[in-house]
This record gives C-alpha cells, structure tokens and sequence, in this order.
C-alpha cells in the first residue's frame, strides 16, 4: 500500500465556506485512497482582508478572494495552474465561468485558483411580508428612496455597512455610476466617490440603526429570526438562508437596485481555491481542486453540503434551484454584470485601511470630499 499523503487546507468559518470542502475531500478521498484532506477555518474578515503570507507553511490548499492575486503573484506564494490542468479542463471552466468569476483569478496570464464559490452584492427580502403588503422591489437606486416610506413603522430596511461592507457598497455604486471606470493610476475619481458618499449618508436616515455596525451573516441571522427587516438592496448573498430549514425564516434573494445608465451590477464575491507553491504534493492538491471545480461536483456534492457554486453549471441546476428557492435564478443576472475590483499589488491593503477610513468618515460625518481626498493619498502610498 503506498504512503498516506495530507493535505491540510484553509477554509473561512461559515457553513457554506468549510461543509462542502469537508464533503468533497471526503469524496476524493473515496476515489484516492492515500490521500487525506484536513481544514482549519479563518473569520470572514481575515479570509477578506488578511495576507496569506503566514499561512503559506502551515496550509497546501487555500481558499482566498480574487482582489489578493496581485499581491500573491507578486510574492510568489501561489502555485501557477494553467499549466499543471489539460486545455480542456480549463476551456470548460472558463465556459462555466458564473459571471467574471474564472477570469478574476488570474493575474498576468497566471492562474492561481479556480473559482469554487461565486457571490457578488445582491438583494434579499423576506418575500411573504412584502406580499402581505403589496410591495414590489425597487429595480433602481432612485426608487429605494420611495420604497424606505412604504415600509410599515415597526419594520425596517438594512444594508450591512460595518467597514469591510461598506467599501464594498461604496466601490458597487461607483461602479454603477460609472460603468466600472472610476479608478485611474491609483486614484478614484473624487466627483464619483463624494456624490456617492453623500449619498450613503442619505440612505443611512432610513436604515435599521445597526446597520453601520452589521456584516450580511449578522443581517440575514437577524432576517432569519424575526420579523423586524424586511428588505437588504446589497448585500453578499447566502444560498444557506434561502434553504427551508435553515432558519426559523426563509430569505429570499434577487438582483440589487441598479443604476439604468450603465449595465454593471454590483461588486464581485466569491472564492478561489488557491494551492501553496510550498506545498509537497502539488499534484494530489491540483487533482482535488480540479475535482472541485468542475460542474459535476459544484452541481452535486457541493451545493447540497450547503456551498454556493461557482460553475454555472450548478446555478441552471432545476433542482439546485429548487433547493435554494430560485436564488441563482433570482440573481444570475446581477453576477453576469458584476464589476471586478484592481487586483495589483497592495490592493489588499488599501481595501483594508481604506475601508475603516470610510467607515470613520460617515460616523463621523465628514465632508465626503475631504475623506475622498484622503482615501487617494492613502493609495498612493500604497505600492
């Protein structure tokens, strides 16, 4: 019998990021006998926000978001696939792509993941009391602003806007406002961002009062267990709160309010399945990822152990659809448009301490031209 060979992999600490990675490892293993895979999880925000560079020893197999391949490529810690997977494997996927998910995980003509889960900023409601009230969904930002006074006094809309969110929304309007083209030579530009900004300060008036403090799993927690909010127009979605059972209240998604100007819909999600270029095992770590993304597992296995897929495959799937109640339907549309956020080199690092000097500039209410400003000085320094 020949020698057990582990992997060990680095998941972020929800259901949907490490139950279908345990599912599928278990899976493959059934089919390589010698092989082992384990997972650790990280928070949401380190999975966001935080260099791999400590993990690169520890972890052959790891789950990363797109806009840090820059950074990776650049540092070298990540294994090149292209050349390790056959054309056709990689033809597929990219044909499979939901959206710009395949394209976002490369960087100067290197792949270095392929995408497992795909998300971007979408709407979620809770469907059966909007009915109750006759409410149709706002398909604009315009018309947000109407829908917030329909809302009966007891009830409320939320958007999670703690700093990490935040960003988000503030980069997904600018997109929209835009067509994608607001960042030039690392720098926003400052009449976008600040009528933006001012914006976001507007909706704030209407908004559940934690909203400024909230990620989207504490907002759809909270949507999943009272009655209190009704309506998110952005938010990252959750294939988990749209399965009956999941939550005492079943969720539902659907495409964010938009901008008719411009077809570009919200900020890109998702995650990557990336393989250290320390680790010993390279081919067995490559097999697994394969086995990953392709349409069959990200149909099956993965999406019933409670992942959300990244191969479209899965998302036209009658009975994943049925499963989630129409979410990769009800949203398909907002991650065909999705805009892809700069993935150079010390974007990572701008996206976070950007995200805080924003968070702080709307509770403190600063001018929203100054906080601009000095979001673009904070990026150039950043190289």
């Amino acid at each position: 019998m020949s020698a057990i060979i582990r992997l060990k992999g680095i998941a972020w600490d929800h259901p949907r990021g490490y139950e279908p990675l345990r599912a599928t490892s278990r899976a493959f293993t059934e089919t390589h006998p010698n092989v082992r895979i384990e997972w650790d999880a990280r928070t949401l925000k380190e999975f966001g926000d935080m260099p791999i560079t400590d993990l690169m020893d520890t972890y052959d197999l790891i789950t990363i978001d797109h806009p840090y391949i820059g950074q990776a490529y650049a540092d070298g810690l990540l294994l090149s696939l292209q050349e390790r997977l056959p054309k056709t494997v990689l033809k597929a996927l990219e044909e499979q792509s939901v959206g710009p998910s395949f394209r976002s995980y490369f960087y100067n003509e290197e792949l270095l993941a392929l995408p497992i889960d795909a998300a971007a900023l979408v709407a979620a409601s809770r469907k059966e009391l909007l009915s109750k009230w006759q409410l149709g969904l706002p398909q604009t930002r315009k018309e947000l602003f109407d829908f917030y006074k329909k809302i009966p006094q007891d009830h409320a809309v939320a958007w999670p806007l703690c700093a990490t969110d935040l960003w988000c929304t503030f980069l997904t309007l600018c997109a929209q406002d835009t067509g994608g083209h607001f960042i030039k030579n690392r720098e926003m530009d400052e009449k976008v961002g600040s009528r933006v900004l001012d914006e976001l300060k507007h909706h704030l008036d209407f908004l559940h009062p934690k909203s400024l403090t909230w990620n989207p799993i504490q907002v759809l927690n909270h949507m999943g267990a009272r009655d209190e909010i009704v309506y998110v127009p952005f938010l990252f979605g959750y294939t988990n709160y749209s399965r009956m059972g999941y939550a005492q209240n079943l969720v539902h998604f659907s495409d964010s309010p938009t901008n008719p100007k411009h077809s570009v819909s919200t900020i890109l999600g998702g995650v990557g399945l990336a393989i250290s270029s320390k680790c010993k095992h390279a081919d067995e770590a490559v097999a697994y990822t394969e086995y990953v993304a392709r349409a069959e597992t990200q149909k099956g296995i993965f999406t019933a152990n409670g992942g959300q897929p990244a191969n479209l495959v899965a998302w036209h799937a009658q009975g994943n659809n049925k499963l989630c109640n129409n979410f990769f339907v009800n949203t398909l549309k907002t991650m065909e448009n999705a805009y892809v956020r700069p993935q150079h080199k010390g974007w990572n690092l701008f996206q976070e301490e950007g995200a805080d000097l924003l968070h702080k500039g709307l509770l403190e209410t600063m001018d929203s031209s100054k906080v601009v400003k000095e979001l673009n000085q904070l990026y150039q320094t950043l190289h």
